[in-house]
């Protein structure tokens, strides 16, 4: 009982601070909406996928339409997590022209008002793939749409890889997730 209480304490800190954050975005900027939005770290195994997660579940819990597009078009993990498909894709899409991303969107059963781009199948060079004007073609589309209120994207850590600073080119801003005691505070300054 001591221990059902202290994980229900536990998840409660949780929930909030995931509702405070998403209370920033919808307040951070009053000139402009931020609806696309980059998470990332540093470096790898900093828990950016799960947070990611656990964004676009808070997001959607607070009535929200969500898209999350995994851009990490290295190491995907997004797929995973969710135990999805990972055939079509990003990849995919900025591959083939005859694509809409409609065409490679799929629903999560367990998340309401969540649908997800994996990244797909493996692209031979990523970095060219996410410089290509197809990405901002891509990204436009879906905003014009206006499905979503949120679009949240997965990608590479920031260090040592473009792709992460390729993908900030198209959204409207970027979240850099900093792991206490096992990052240098070097780093993030990089």
């Amino acid at each position: 009982s001591l221990k059902l209480k202290e994980y229900s304490y536990k998840r409660f800190l949780y929930q909030e601070a995931f509702r405070g954050l998403c209370t920033s975005l919808k307040y951070l900027s009053t000139d402009r909406n931020l609806i696309s939005i980059l998470l990332t770290s540093c470096t790898p195994s900093e828990g950016k996928s799960l947070t990611n997660l656990l964004l676009c579940k808070t997001l959607t819990d607070l009535g929200n339409k969500v898209l999350l597009i995994d851009g990490d078009l290295r190491k995907p993990e997004v797929h995973k997590r969710l135990g999805i498909d990972n055939i079509v894709g990003l990849s995919n899409l900025l591959t083939d022209s005859s694509l809409n991303f409609k065409d490679v969107t799929c629903k999560v059963d367990d998340f309401k008002n969540l649908d997800v781009i994996t990244a797909g199948i493996n692209a031979p060079d990523p970095t060219r793939l996410l410089n290509s004007s197809k990405l901002k073609e891509v990204t436009n589309n879906i905003k014009d749409t206006k499905i979503y209120d949120y679009i949240i994207w997965d990608t590479p850590p920031i260090l040592g890889l473009s792709d992460s600073l390729l993908i900030s080119d198209v959204t409207d801003g970027v979240i850099l997730l900093i792991t206490i005691n096992k990052v240098n505070r070097s780093l993030p300054l990089e």
